[in-house]
């Protein structure tokens, strides 16, 4: 982990774009996408104590503008505005709408299902994310990425399956299901703008239409300013997203997405930590069983790409 400390204080070099040539370094980029979805967890849950005092709108629109702020500094380290440049600026608005479109469909499945089920049925993003990276980016995905992810995605069936029993799953599964097609759609676009374009640029142009939604959906709901202790809780939720952007893009920058992409599950863990610590919700045994499949899925990527790595596989 040395290492990706560096890289996350390195200056200019570290920020710019790889090249035409994506590397394929599928241990770095796992490594990278766990602590990413780490603090991923931490960020939702700082989000779901905003939301029991803040709306929607008013809670994206604050948080971009600390995320802002946070950015500014780093953008000057690194040379300035010149590090914004975009060679592909169409591709930065499609990843930023797919974003926003991700966002607000998963806090409308918010309202019709518990966030354990909209979560679950939300990590289908990584079955997405393999099926879109060989038609889009040309991705070779063999057969031992294919049962890692489909093992996993068999855990999130396990997880969702008493609703589906019960048949109650509605609408609610329909705007879950979009959440992820869209989560997927964004984050395969990081992989395949990674080759021309900085981190920094995809974080900023992330970032800057996320607050424009965020300032668009003021106009319809009464703006609150935030209480003073809120604004903590936003200003910490801030820095955390910052940082799991960056370590998210550089997994998908280092590693096929196929490889990283089963490790998005192991936010189930966190989630499930986090909601007994704050909240005492204890999730069911049918959540421990398809959290267990989920975890076999990773750690059978781990021995894989490891055997791989070393010409064994």
């Amino acid at each position: 982990m040395t290492k990706t400390r560096q890289e996350a204080t390195a200056g200019p070099a570290a920020l710019q774009p790889a090249g035409s040539a994506r590397p394929d370094r599928p241990l770095q980029g796992i490594a990278l996408m766990v602590a990413g979805v780490f603090l991923l967890s931490v960020m939702d849950t700082l989000t779901k104590v905003a939301v029991a005092e803040l709306s929607t709108p008013v809670l994206i629109a604050c948080r971009t503008a600390v995320v802002m702020l946070l950015v500014a500094p780093m953008v000057v380290r690194a040379g300035g505005w010149t590090v914004l440049r975009m060679k592909r600026p169409w591709g930065h608005a499609l990843r930023g709408g797919l974003s926003v479109c991700s966002m607000l469909t998963f806090f409308e499945a918010l309202r019709h299902l518990p966030l354990a089920t909209t979560i679950a049925i939300c990590f289908a993003s990584p079955l997405l994310m393999t099926l879109m990276s060989v038609p889009l980016l040309r991705e070779r995905v063999g057969p031992a990425r294919w049962a890692a992810v489909v093992l996993g995605l068999c855990g999130v069936f396990v997880i969702v399956g008493p609703e589906v029993a019960k048949g109650s799953l509605g609408i609610g599964a329909v705007l879950a299901l979009a959440a992820a097609f869209f989560y997927a759609g964004a984050m395969t676009c990081v992989r395949w703008l990674s080759s021309t374009e900085s981190d920094l640029s995809m974080m900023v142009s992330q970032n800057a239409i996320m607050g424009l939604a965020g300032l668009v959906g003021l106009l319809f709901v009464p703006p609150t300013m935030p209480s003073p202790t809120m604004w903590g809780v936003i200003a910490a939720s801030a820095a955390v997203l910052l940082a799991s952007q960056r370590l998210t893009f550089r997994a998908l920058r280092v590693a096929p997405v196929s490889a990283v992409a089963p490790f998005q599950y192991t936010e189930l863990v966190w989630t499930a930590l986090f909601g007994w610590l704050f909240w005492r919700e204890w999730p069911g045994p049918h959540v421990w069983w398809g959290a267990s499949l989920v975890v076999a899925a990773g750690l059978f990527t781990i021995w894989h790409e490891r055997r791989r790595a070393m010409g064994q596989g």
